[in-house]
């Protein structure tokens, strides 16, 4: 009877473990975030590796190429670009860029290694990391600051047609006829949301 007992006791203790793990995996599932064409998305730049005072700003060589890729990409939704420390409205999207390297990687060439993660709000919990995107030029410039600004330029933006082309995936897609109505997938995915 005591054995018996104490086996019950061990297999509810295991049936509870087991159920307490399942949960906690349940919690952590991040659902994926959709944008809203008719939102702002805050665009939030962290240069992690700017840190000499005497370097002209670089934040105006991201925008200007972040710039650039969004109007190639005919990006559907307004944009701010802003400097990490800036007030992000609480209700709008943000992607959080995170520039890790941008500069000579030691072989004799031009190196961006920067990653992404996109939050629902600024205040949100739900976040989507976009991802790790690299891109290297086959030769470091050897000119005038202009020329030499240029080709860094031109590197970041490579790396960032990658980032970009990743975001465009977080735009809900219209499976419609062109015949019929249109049928947009909600992020249950699978239901369609009613024509209004």
């Amino acid at each position: 009877m005591m054995k018996t007992n104490m086996m019950r006791f061990f297999l509810a203790s295991l049936l509870g473990l087991g159920l307490a793990v399942s949960d906690l995996g349940a919690k952590k599932q991040i659902p994926f975030i959709y944008l809203n064409s008719e939102q702002v998305l805050y665009i939030t730049v962290i240069d992690n590796v700017y840190d000499d005072g005497l370097m002209a700003d670089r934040f105006y060589d991201v925008e200007e190429s972040l710039i650039e890729v969004l109007k190639l990409a005919d990006f559907p939704m307004e944009y701010k670009i802003v400097r990490f420390g800036s007030r992000v409205p609480k209700d709008q999207p943000e992607l959080q860029l995170f520039i890790h390297k941008w500069g000579s990687n030691g072989v004799g060439e031009i190196e961006v290694r920067l990653n992404a993660s996109l939050k629902e709000t600024s205040q949100g919990r739900s976040r989507n990391k976009l991802g790790y995107f690299r891109h290297a030029d086959g030769h470091f410039p050897m000119g005038s600051q202009t020329w030499t600004t240029a080709k860094y330029n031109e590197v970041l933006r490579k790396a960032l047609v990658k980032l970009i082309g990743e975001l465009n995936n977080h735009f809900e897609v219209d499976f419609g006829e062109s015949n019929g109505p249109s049928n947009t997938l909600s992020p249950s995915l699978g239901t369609p949301v009613p024509d209004q």
